[in-house]
C-alpha cells in the first residue's frame, strides 16, 4: 500500500492533527484525517486518483505557517539503530 503522511508538528493529544493518503486498490485513493494521535477521532475521504487526493490535502488542509510537514518514512533498513551507552553505577 502506497502512503503519504503529514503531520502539524504537535505532541499534545488536544491539538495533534496527522493526515495520510493511502492507495485503497482498484484505482482509488483515501485520505484519512486524524485528529488527537492513535486513539483519536478519524474521518475519511476517497478520490479517484493520488494527485487529486493530494492536492486536495495541500489546498484544503495543510497550512504551511502552522508547522505541517510531509513525514518521510524509512524502510527498516534505513531505519538508525539505537545503541545503548554504557552506564556506570552510582555508588
Amino acid at each position: 500500500m502506497n502512503e503519504r503522511r503529514w503531520w502539524n508538528g504537535s505532541w499534545s493529544r488536544l491539538t495533534r492533527r496527522d493526515v495520510f493518503v493511502r492507495n485503497a486498490g482498484a484505482g482509488r485513493w483515501e485520505v484519512e484525517l486524524r485528529r488527537g494521535g492513535p486513539d483519536g477521532r478519524v474521518r475519511t475521504r476517497a478520490f479517484g486518483s493520488e494527485g487529486d487526493a493530494v492536492g486536495w490535502v495541500e489546498s484544503a488542509v495543510l497550512d504551511p505557517e502552522r508547522g505541517w510537514r510531509e513525514i518521510q518514512a524509512l524502510r527498516d533498513s534505513q531505519r538508525p539503530r539505537k545503541v545503548a551507552r554504557k552506564l556506570t553505577r552510582a555508588s
